[in-house]
């Protein structure tokens, strides 16, 4: 019978809190999993096992919450060799197990082993996936003399101070020997970038281990609300803070207007690009970034097309200001890209450009956009009336144009989907209105200049008169835009509507 372990562990925990975050972000390990901070997951799983646990971090403020003493490097700047010497400085054991603090899979049982595997060995490093797993190692305070010399002569790789002290590798027979296989896959496992946090967990995605947590809740990378989770919450601020000082400058400008409603829009695309991405299996964190930038350029300067200059040149010089020394720097060409060529012709665009474009329109297409219909209304003081029932117009053919129009395959899909969905809402609001005696309006599909339109017209004026209805097409300041005219000869009242058109011609299949 295999003997029951429960005694702690008699030596030390260091877990590492340190690093830069270059490729996502320094705030990853509270990064959450199931509702909790990775950090947390890590310590809760060590804390049980060690007489001694120690963060290192040089940013205490963080994990100060944890109660658990923080220690900062001796030097900054100087990778993990610097944090596995100043914890061993500190502590009171004369072994330390370190790990990395923003790995979610710590295995109890494979621990416990690895100490017991020790013996005289200075250093007991996993190597069972043919790389060496130095933050899953055990370190000696034997190892201080040596690391200090590394450190001194800005040699910075634990590697090489494993050459210089007895090295224990456990490579996969001792895995095998000790029943510990199984951990392999997940043990290691930390999150350097997105796409290591979204696989496990992107339930279209089948190398999830079966043991991982949310393998069987289809979890998915789209449920992800909280964007802060994803990009740094200094430069996600930058952007709210550029889109709302510039609209508002706007807004502030006209005699009624007081509102900024272009950051919730552009986090919406934001989200719905960063999903899209990952279908199309193209690089989710610029995707996300291009559709936060794209419309900071709409009221550059508090102006609106007020100059010669395109507003994706604006939304570009943004992306540069803000983007240049943040830990998304080496996106900036491909967001510039995506911002510059998303309304351009699909030879044209990039593959970004082509997601941030779906992710616009499927923000204003199905329920979604029936919401944002009915609350840009009210911001332009347009009520439930006879014209907000006709400008429902616009929107079915949006919805109707939106499955040809849109530029990738997954974007195309979801739109169709929501086209029914927008058909079906505005159809019974207008049999509801008709019920009700409100009046009763008619939906047409209208061939006009060679393009379906959808169009709501009413049966009859206000007045009881029969209405007389004419359309073209005009080229606008950037589109072509569709006019219809509504005119009643017993009254002569005459309304007009116009709206730009979706790009339904030369935009072929990518």
């Amino acid at each position: 019978m295999k003997k029951f372990r429960s005694k702690k562990i008699p030596a030390s925990c260091l877990i590492l809190a340190g690093g830069r975050g270059l490729r996502l972000s320094p705030e990853k390990p509270l990064f959450t999993i199931d509702g909790r901070p990775i950090v947390e997951r890590v310590v809760s799983t060590v804390a049980p096992l060690f007489q001694e646990v120690l963060i290192i971090t040089n940013t205490p403020d963080r994990y100060g919450y944890l109660n658990l003493p923080c220690i900062p490097d001796q030097r900054q700047g100087c990778g993990p060799l610097m944090g596995i010497y100043s914890g061993l400085l500190k502590i009171r054991r004369e072994v330390a197990f370190v790990c990395a603090a923003d790995m979610p899979f710590l295995n109890s049982t494979l621990i416990r082993s690895q100490y017991e595997a020790m013996g005289g060995y200075d250093i007991v490093v996993p190597w069972a996936r043919g790389v060496p797993e130095f933050l899953h190692a055990l370190y000696g305070k034997r190892c201080l003399p040596i690391i200090q010399e590394n450190l001194e002569e800005n040699k910075f790789k634990i590697e090489l101070i494993t050459r210089r002290l007895k090295t224990l590798r456990l490579d996969q027979r001792w895995f095998k020997k000790m029943d510990l296989a199984s951990c392999i896959e997940t043990a290691f496992i930390n999150i350097n970038t997105i796409d290591d946090y979204h696989r496990w967990f992107n339930p279209k995605k089948d190398s999830r281990p079966e043991g991982s947590p949310n393998a069987k809740k289809g979890f998915s990378s789209a449920q992800i609300k909280d964007t802060s989770q994803l990009i740094t919450p200094e430069v996600l601020g930058q952007i709210r803070r550029t889109l709302i000082r510039q609209e508002s400058k706007y807004h502030y400008s006209l005699p009624k207007e007081r509102y900024a409603s272009l950051w919730a829009h552009s986090s919406r695309v934001g989200r719905i690009a960063y999903s899209l991405a990952i279908t199309e299996k193209e690089e989710s964190i610029p995707a996300l970034l291009a559709g936060l930038f794209h419309d900071t350029g709409k009221f550059a300067g508090g102006k609106y097309h007020d100059d010669d200059i395109a507003e994706e040149a604006h939304a570009v010089r943004f992306a540069e200001k803000i983007l240049t020394g943040s830990p998304y720097k080496q996106w900036i060409p491909v967001v510039k890209k995506a911002l510059l060529t998303m309304y351009l012709e699909v030879d044209q665009t990039s593959s970004i450009g082509r997601i941030v474009y779906d992710a616009d329109n499927l923000d204003k297409l199905g329920h979604m956009g029936v919401a944002q219909f009915f609350t840009k209304g009210v911001f332009r003081h347009r009520f439930l009336g006879d014209e907000v029932m006709i400008r429902a117009g616009i929107e079915l053919t949006y919805a109707h144009h939106a499955g040809d129009t849109l530029k990738t395959a997954t974007g195309r899909t979801r739109a169709r989907q929501r086209k029914k969905r927008t058909y079906r809402f505005y159809g019974e609001l207008l049999e509801e209105w008709r019920q009700l005696g409100l009046g009763t309006f008619n939906i047409h599909k209208e061939n006009i200049a060679g393009i379906d339109c959808i169009l709501v017209v009413p049966e009859m004026c206000s007045c009881g008169g029969h209405l007389k209805i004419d359309s073209d097409i005009e080229d606008a300041l950037k589109c072509r835009s569709l006019i219809v005219t509504y005119t009643c000869p017993s009254c002569n009242n005459k309304n007009e509507l116009s709206f730009c058109l979706p790009n339904i011609k030369g935009l072929p299949r990518k």
